[in-house]
Formats: structure tokens, C-alpha cells, sequence
């Protein structure tokens, strides 16, 4: 923009929630493609966030080369079933980062840490000097990063109103779904929008929407917010 402000939203504020838009993930040669992955409306999601002052806070499968959740190697799971995926999202590889054009200008990634400074970061981002916040996780909830549940509600508040949490992302019968229950069972108004979202099977994608709109979570498209 000409003055470099960037616009104000009305009340109440939006927030986009972007999950897991990764190359491994989202890109066809991806260890763990999601078949129907909708790159161009993330990226058109994305210049929409940057355009009109929306803030993003999203999440990024991150793994050092032997999780305990890859095939190819014997680190026992935590708590059993090792899951035995395919290598992916290892950090630093070319499949952990995110799809070309869904990282906005200004950015930050929060390690998947017990405590970390985030007050700087929170204000930032409610004062849209930055663009966005991605939350580095091992499995598939946001909120498995520690940081994220104080990161939220601090920004909740820093935007001083209750703000809406659009999300989208994938997979719709996984991380997505974990995402948007997490978010409806802390009592944030979490809107999924169901054509920025892709699913592993058509039985885990009906019956992740059905469980997410039964949270309390509003099924909606990107033509009701692009504009």
C-alpha cells in the first residue's frame, strides 16, 4: 500500500488459521500428498491475509530425521502405534517448507518448546506489523505445541474483541480436524472454510466435518470472505 498502513478490520477481528500448507503435504512429488490439495486458494487465502490486514496464525508439521512416526527407523511412539509414515516434514528438508506463494512477507516460526518469549510476537502480529505466526508441532493439533494455547489468548485479547478463527489447510480428517475442534472446545468462533481444505478418505472427511460442525464449528466457502 502507497502510505504502508495496513487497513483496519471491523469488529469482530478475523483471524485466518493456516494448517499444515506444506510441500510434503500439499505438492503432488510430497512423501504425503493429500490427493485435491487446493495450492492456488491457499495462495489466494494468503494475498487476501496480506491485502486486508487479516492476521494468520498456522501450524507446521516439524520433525528431526527420525521421528518416532517414520517408518524408517526404530524410535519407539510414546505412547504405541507407531504410525509408520513415510519421511516428511523433516525441518530444513525442501518437503517441510511451505507451498511457494502461502508465506506472507513478514513472518515468524515458534519452536515447539515448553516456554518461549511470545509477548513481542503476539503484539506484533495484533498490530499487523507482521503477517503471520506459524506454531512448529510433532503431531497433529496446533495446541500440541505448548505455546499456542497463551499465543491465542493473548492475541484474543491484543485484538480487544473476540475474534473469529477461519481455518483451512490439511488434511480435513486429520490436522485440520484437530485444529478447529481444538479451537470450538476453547470457545473461540472457528469457521472452516470447505473448499481450503483437503482429506485423506471421502468416510474421514464426512465424518470430520459432521463431528467438527457438531463443536460448534460453521461450515462455509472462500467466496463468503474473498473479496
Amino acid at each position: 500500500m502507497a502510505s504502508g498502513k495496513w487497513p483496519r478490520q471491523s469488529s469482530p477481528p478475523r483471524v485466518f488459521v493456516d494448517v499444515d500448507v506444506q510441500r510434503d503435504f500439499c505438492d503432488e512429488t510430497g512423501a504425503l500428498y493429500v490427493k485435491g490439495s487446493p495450492n492456488a486458494l491457499f495462495r489466494r487465502l494468503t494475498e487476501h491475509a496480506v491485502a486486508h490486514g487479516i492476521p494468520i496464525v498456522g501450524s507446521v508439521d516439524s520433525h528431526a530425521w527420525d521421528a518416532w512416526e517414520f517408518a524408517s527407523n526404530d524410535t519407539p511412539a510414546p505412547e504405541g502405534g507407531k504410525p509408520g509414515f513415510p519421511d516428511h516434514c523433516v525441518k530444513g528438508t525442501p518437503g517441510w517448507l511451505k507451498v511457494e506463494g502461502t508465506l506472507p512477507p513478514r513472518y515468524r516460526f515458534l519452536p515447539n518448546v515448553e516456554r518461549a518469549p511470545i509477548d513481542a510476537a503476539v503484539r506484533e502480529l495484533a498490530a499487523r506489523r507482521s503477517h503471520a505466526v506459524y506454531f512448529e508441532k510433532e503431531v497433529y493439533s496446533l495446541f500440541a505445541n505448548p505455546l499456542a494455547e497463551a499465543f491465542l489468548r493473548e492475541l484474543a485479547a491484543a485484538l480487544g474483541d473476540a475474534p473469529e478463527l477461519v481455518v483451512y489447510g490439511v488434511a480435513t480428517d486429520y490436522c485440520v480436524r484437530a485444529a478447529a475442534l481444538g479451537l470450538a472446545q476453547r470457545g473461540y468462533s472457528t469457521v472452516l472454510l470447505t473448499d481450503a481444505v483437503a482429506g485423506i478418505t471421502d468416510a474421514g472427511v464426512a465424518a470430520a466435518l459432521a463431528e467438527m460442525q457438531a463443536a460448534g464449528v460453521t461450515l462455509t466457502t472462500s467466496s463468503a470472505l474473498l473479496f
